[in-house]
């Protein structure tokens, strides 16, 4: 997954090589701030790497509803490994130059790149912790509201592409995202300020977009593959896995076609 926008590049790259936790994903410390633990957004087609350190162990902390099943490794004589529930614990026997890892949960599967280092220097951080973090889904009562909505308008059943991720602070975090083919709804957690959006360019650039509000959902004008979140100092990506779609914008000059704009004269 390309990082176009220099700002978002940067900020992801500083994330990512902290603390013995090379990731391309992002990552950030916890709500404590505490480097020693970590924080990473789940992508299914992405290998983290990963630095362990003889003499510490690694915590590891699925979704709660998720549940360790197994672990296959290159190097099974140089590992410790424990599981309670979804939680995992990493122990490293012995040093290790490079192999690899991949975990088995019911639900997903964990792909890691690791090394394992004899000694932790003055200028390295082990890794206490990491936690995984993972895309919001819309709710089964949003979408039914939304499909019932809009099969009243039109008739017809709307597309729905839920396939966002989020990379940056939590506090930019939607709760929610999806589009129908032809706009983008955002949904934010109560009480919160909202963000500015953007849309990136090709070039880098980003330019912000047209929106209006719905109740408590931002709704985007227009689709695009990436967003930039901005409020403050904050900032934040939002991804559109499936940018491609087979909807068509209405015909008749409005949002349906079923809704016909008529222009009237003026007579002097």
């Amino acid at each position: 997954m390309s990082r176009r926008h220099l700002g978002v590049s940067a900020l992801i790259g500083l994330m990512a090589v902290a603390c013995g936790l090379t990731l391309p994903v992002p990552a950030h410390a916890g709500e404590t701030g505490d480097e020693r633990m970590r924080v990473v957004d789940y992508l299914p087609d992405q290998v983290i790497n990963l630095t362990l350190w003889v003499g510490y162990h690694l915590h590891i902390e699925f979704a709660p509803d998720e549940q360790f099943v197994s672990l296959g490794a290159g190097d099974t004589a140089s590992l410790d490994v424990a599981a309670e529930g979804h939680h995992l614990f990493l122990k490293a026997r012995q040093p290790v130059t490079h192999s690899n890892l991949t975990i088995l949960t019911n639900r997903r599967v964990y792909v890691i790149d690791y090394r394992a280092l004899a000694k932790v220097s003055p200028k390295d951080h082990p890794l206490y912790s990491l936690q995984f973090k993972y895309p919001p889904a819309v709710s089964a009562t949003q979408s039914r509201a939304f499909s019932d909505a809009e099969q009243r308008l039109n008739g017809t059943s709307p597309q729905k592409n839920n396939d966002y991720w989020f990379c940056g602070p939590a506090s930019l975090r939607p709760r929610a995202a999806f589009d129908d083919g032809m706009q983008l709804r955002l949904f934010f957690p109560p009480q919160m300020e909202w963000p500015a959006v953007y849309v990136a360019t090709p070039d880098g650039e980003e330019a912000l977009v047209n929106s209006h509000t719905e109740k408590d959902v931002l709704v985007i004008h227009h689709l695009a593959e990436r967003f930039v979140l901005r409020r403050g100092s904050e900032v934040g990506c939002l991804v559109n896995r499936h940018p491609n779609s087979d909807a068509r914008r209405a015909t008749s000059g409005t949002v349906l076609d079923t809704v016909e704009r008529t222009t009237f004269t003026v007579q002097p």
